[in-house]
């Protein structure tokens, strides 16, 4: 039952472009590249116990990358949007040899750092438009009546590829030997797990999954900008999503972003009080839920069985 309402939901999804209004198919696409955001963030963090400050580094490598391949490789924007992700990847694996070196708090910080070092870079380079930003040269390789939907359905691909992903790696024995390295590296170490190829793997796949979601925001915008690109405002709504959702959990991006949009959505008319009902219900999540809105499923299951008992 379950697998035949997720086929019929998947199918709505895809055929929303046919029946839906403009600002409706832009919203859709904002929170599906949110959630891809959070998956591609809660594999390091949530599963492995790498927390990152830094991802909205590799949205703008994402981005950047898909504006370069288009207009010096001449690459077809649908081509350049995988390679983009491609390229984020082996970037943040060339950092790694830096990063690694440092733990816990210190890796939040040193990739934020990165981050910010990034954006510097990209500002005060003349072959990426500098402070200005470039366009998007292969705008051109689809027909204008279909860039929205385009972008729409690249961006639930995104998210449901991601999804896929983390799920898939979760069942794997890659995915238990992840998890004992959060919950215990001594342990995890003393039964033939290397920790530091572990981390390498979900830090370089999460980078790419990040910079991937990054191209296709940027594709549907068709112009991009380093204070837009590389604004730690992107990490902000990760994180909340995926803690307010429950890090470690499939579910957790899904349930954060649907609060999150709820929010803003909801309290638009109110201008930035938004802002402060999304720290609110941070707090009280942290306070009553340390688990996420995922949690809550537990708590029902221990309760019915409690019942039964």
């Amino acid at each position: 039952m379950m697998r035949i309402l997720l086929a019929l939901a998947t199918a709505a999804l895809i055929a929303l472009p046919f029946f839906a209004d403009r600002g409706t198919m832009f919203l859709a696409m904002e929170i599906l590249v949110i959630i891809a955001l959070a998956q591609a963030w809660n594999l390091p963090a949530g599963y492995g116990g790498l927390l990152s400050l830094g991802h909205h580094g590799f949205i703008g490598l994402g981005g950047y990358a898909l504006y370069v391949l288009s207009r010096d490789l001449g690459l077809h924007v649908l081509v350049a949007i995988p390679a983009a992700g491609i390229v984020t990847g082996l970037l943040a694996l060339a950092i790694t040899p830096v990063l690694f070196r440092l733990r816990a708090v210190y890796f939040a910080v040193g990739m934020w750092v990165v981050a910010e070092i990034i954006r510097i870079l990209v500002m005060r380079s003349d072959w990426l438009g500098g402070a200005s930003g470039m366009p998007l040269a292969g705008a051109r390789d689809i027909p204008r009546a279909w860039m929205l939907p385009t972008a729409y359905w690249l961006a639930l691909a995104t998210a449901l590829g991601a999804t896929v992903l983390v799920w898939g790696l979760m069942r794997s024995d890659f995915g238990l030997r992840l998890k004992a390295l959060r919950d215990d590296e001594i342990a995890a170490r003393s039964i033939g797990v290397a920790p530091n190829r572990v981390r390498l793997t979900v830090f370089v796949l999460s980078a790419a999954m990040t910079g991937m979601a990054g191209a296709v925001s940027y594709f549907s915008a068709l112009f991009i900008t380093p204070l837009g690109a590389f604004d730690i405002g992107w990490v902000v709504i990760i994180v909340f999503v995926t803690i307010i959702g429950g890090m470690g959990r499939l579910s957790g991006p899904f349930l954060g972003a649907a609060l999150y949009f709820i929010l803003r959505e909801g309290l638009a008319d109110f201008g930035n009080w938004y802002l402060i009902a999304l720290g609110t219900s941070a707090v009280l999540a942290m306070l009553v839920l340390p688990g996420g809105l995922a949690s809550l499923g537990d708590r029902f299951n221990f309760s019915k069985t409690k019942e039964q008992s």
